[in-house]
């Protein structure tokens, strides 16, 4: 979280999606599946939401997408000669292979309307975006660097980019000055959200306690998720959902803190999203012992500093080297369904 221009990943990402929804109705839609094509063409066109392979895993070829031509709402694919089967290939791309433009090859390079393909060695191929083929029955499986793997079925995917998984609201209050704040809590995973569930369940054993638990989600997120430099210092917000925090397995102190959260909530621990200038942390609700220093209270609750950005961090014991943050405190929040920030010294809600 920077004193910089936000670009919202909600918002962003939310452009993509719904400009490409409204355009498309008004042609007409021969796929059965609308919902989750939208969704599957969304994160396709945006790099910097999903897993490297995610064409890979939802199309099952070995295509890539290398343009969605809003205008022309045509989708431009290539693939390996090698890898291109005439049998299968475009079966499982598009439900209309009659509809399938190919590219030529034309000194050495390959061309398909105003879109050039350097080099011979694959092909280049388009077809109308509302032909595409989307597989509900498939899945995205992203192997993180801990030896643990987060799966979503494309469902649970679309619920993420509809927001019907996360708590929303206003993404951009100006609470008194502080006309950068961005409402984390928006970004939020709610109770039960599946795909969260069953990582919960794999990274935490069984007849642990709620401290052990934060502390094993904590350890999880620190260790499996790497900190991005150019998010924290790139000039603009990135904020992602916490399946994209998990298909890139990159954030900043944001993503990291929205993961950490929405694990939290499938694990029914309390907590706080704690924002300080131009940082943002969770507090932790538990007997945690405090030899840091860094224990709030708050409506007579005691909660820990849990840092997300600090690989092997203790809740309770991990010393920071600005030892006393919690005097640079500006707001806390309990994420819900529109929910408040609370002034940190005057425990009054502020309304976002």
């Amino acid at each position: 979280m920077k004193n910089k221009l936000f670009i919202y990943a909600l918002l962003l990402f939310s452009a993509i999606s719904f400009d490409c929804r409204q355009k498309t109705d008004e042609l007409t839609d021969t796929h059965n599946n609308k919902r989750l094509r939208d969704v599957v063409v969304s994160y396709m066109s945006e790099p910097l939401f999903r897993n490297k392979d995610f064409v890979q895993q939802v199309t099952g070829t070995e295509a890539d997408l290398k343009l969605y031509d809003m205008d022309e709402k045509t989708l431009y694919f290539s693939i390996n000669k090698k890898d291109y089967d005439s049998s299968t290939t475009l079966n499982k791309l598009t439900i209309d292979r009659n509809a399938v433009e190919f590219g030529f090859e034309q000194n050495g390079d390959v061309f398909l309307g105003a879109y050039t393909l350097k080099g011979t060695g694959r092909m280049l191929f388009r077809f109308p975006k509302n032909d595409f083929k989307s597989d509900s029955t498939r899945s995205i499986t992203v192997k993180l660097s801990n030896g643990i793997e987060y799966t979503q079925s494309l469902n649970e995917l679309a619920d993420f980019a509809d927001d019907v998984t996360i708590y929303g609201g206003k993404n951009d209050p100006e609470v008194k000055k502080n006309k950068y704040l961005a409402n984390h809590g928006a970004f939020v995973s709610v109770p039960g959200e599946k795909s969260l569930t069953r990582l919960v369940k794999l990274i935490v054993k069984d007849g642990s306690s709620k401290e052990e638990t934060a502390q094993s989600l904590l350890n999880f997120v620190t260790s499996a998720i790497s900190f991005s430099q150019k998010e924290a210092y790139g000039g603009y917000e990135v904020l992602k959902r916490p399946n994209e925090v998990l298909m890139t397995g990159v954030s900043d102190c944001s993503g990291l803190t929205i993961l950490y959260a929405s694990l939290l909530e499938q694990a029914g621990i309390d907590y706080l999203l704690v924002y300080s200038p131009g940082h943002i942390s969770v507090a932790v609700e538990g007997k945690f012992s405090n030899t840091n220093g860094l224990a709030i209270t708050f409506s007579g609750k005691k909660y820990s500093i849990a840092e997300t950005t600090i690989n092997g961090f203790m809740i309770g014991n991990t010393v920071l080297q600005q030892k006393d943050i919690t005097n640079e405190i500006s707001f806390l929040q309990r994420p819900a369904k529109d929910s408040k920030f609370i002034d940190y010294k005057s425990g009054k809600e502020i309304g976002n």
